[in-house]
């Protein structure tokens, strides 16, 4: 009998041992799974497949906005644009405003061709591309410039409501 109990007190440490580093291991787990929750980075939304225009970098200045000053998604306005027909650079600010919930993706077309000039990847919340360079350089003429904005929210990479801006394009 007396070796049934110590069996028994045996068997019970190695449950209460095993119960404790399973406890430990769930306790542990929850902390990191917390942190990185609160906390989504770069690397999480690298990790999901997102990137980032590397031309992309922090942008200072004011600017006009479309959105006349609605709460929500803040889109930049373009004024009208005049730009070499001998050149392929133009001169373009693609800016996502600071304090917006979302990184942008820029996609500018001719509206009358359908012609795609430029697709970005994504610019966050306070960075802009300045300037990009064409295929090619563009013919003389007026041209309705679309610039397509698509979002996608800074914490989960889901797409929001987008936007589309036009301008008009002069090729001299």
């Amino acid at each position: 009998m007396e070796k049934k109990t110590k069996s028994t007190k045996t068997i019970i440490i190695i449950l209460i041992a095993v119960i404790a580093l399973l406890a430990g291991a769930g306790v542990t787990m929850g902390i990191l799974l917390m942190n990185n929750n609160g906390t989504q980075s770069t690397d999480t939304a690298e990790q999901q497949g997102v990137v980032f225009d590397s031309d992309a970098s922090h942008y200072n200045k004011e600017v006009s906005s479309a959105d006349n000053g609605a709460a929500g998604i803040k889109i930049p306005g373009y004024p009208d644009m005049t730009i070499s027909s001998e050149s392929t650079d133009f001169p373009i600010t693609l800016l996502n405003p600071e304090g917006n919930p979302c990184n942008f993706k820029f996609t500018l077309s001719l509206q009358d061709t359908g012609e795609i000039l430029c697709t970005t990847d994504l610019v966050k919340p306070g960075d802009a591309i300045n300037g990009i360079t064409l295929d090619k350089p563009l013919a003389k003429g007026k041209y309705t410039l679309i610039i397509n904005i698509s979002t996608f929210a800074t914490d989960s990479n889901s797409e929001m409501n987008g936007a589309q801006v036009k301008s008009t394009l002069t090729v001299e």
